[in-house]
């Protein structure tokens, strides 16, 4: 029961953290990095790990753009365990590119199986093409 509510409040939860090789990138170009996985006091059983891409403008709510990546699992992650899920994007052409207006981050969000969450916000920078 204890455990039940430290991992309610976050206390000694399982975190994920999202580790990419490059924050800068053009159009087109790839994404690739890892979802790492750290276990926390008690051992957790995964049910969901959902990467967004999201653009954020000042004065404005953050917009959703499209899902990245959704992994329905049921994994466990044992006490202090240690796991990496690969991660690949590739950046749509569409977007414009990041300025003071306009900035983009992946939101990455693991559900455990008693319904806890845990987040991460990775900032990207989408470069301007050059002509």
């Amino acid at each position: 029961m204890i455990n039940k509510v430290l991992n309610m409040m976050k206390v000694g939860s399982a975190k994920v953290d999202l580790k990419l090789e490059a924050n800068e990138l053009k159009h087109g170009d790839h994404l690739n990095g890892v979802f790492e996985l750290k276990g926390g006091w008690v051992s957790s059983k995964l049910k969901r790990l959902e990467c967004d891409l999201v653009r954020e403008c000042p004065g404005k709510k953050p917009e959703f753009i499209e899902p990245v990546q959704t992994l329905l699992t049921s994994k466990t992650i044992n006490t202090g365990e240690q796991q990496e899920i690969p991660f690949s994007y590739q950046i749509p052409a569409e977007l414009e590119p990041t300025s003071s207006e306009v900035k983009y981050s992946l939101h990455t969000k693991v559900v455990f199986s008693d319904d806890v969450k845990c987040m991460d916000s990775d900032e990207i920078v989408i470069k301007k093409q050059s002509l």
